[in-house]
């Protein structure tokens, strides 16, 4: 098994993998949120649930937006 697939990370452990060793800017809440949301899907190891560095980098892919970002009209300055 591939280093990046063993799940062998906590939730607070997948946080800090993402922010303090990849120095990507997420916080502890949105990577909270995620899993509360599944968007991170955990794997359930005994009483526990664990992550791999995958799926943390997964959840990172797909939080990318295509095409320019546009404020809504309603937030626009008149």
């Amino acid at each position: 098994m591939d280093d990046l697939d063993r799940p062998n990370l906590t939730e607070q452990d997948l946080y800090e993998y993402l922010y303090l060793d990849l120095d990507l800017p997420v916080t502890r809440r949105s990577v909270k949120e995620a899993v509360k949301r599944r968007e991170i899907q955990p794997t359930r190891l005994g009483n526990g649930n664990y992550f791999s560095k995958r799926d943390g980098l997964d959840w990172v892919k797909s939080r990318k937006q295509s095409g320019v970002y546009r404020a809504p009209e309603a937030n626009a300055f008149r």
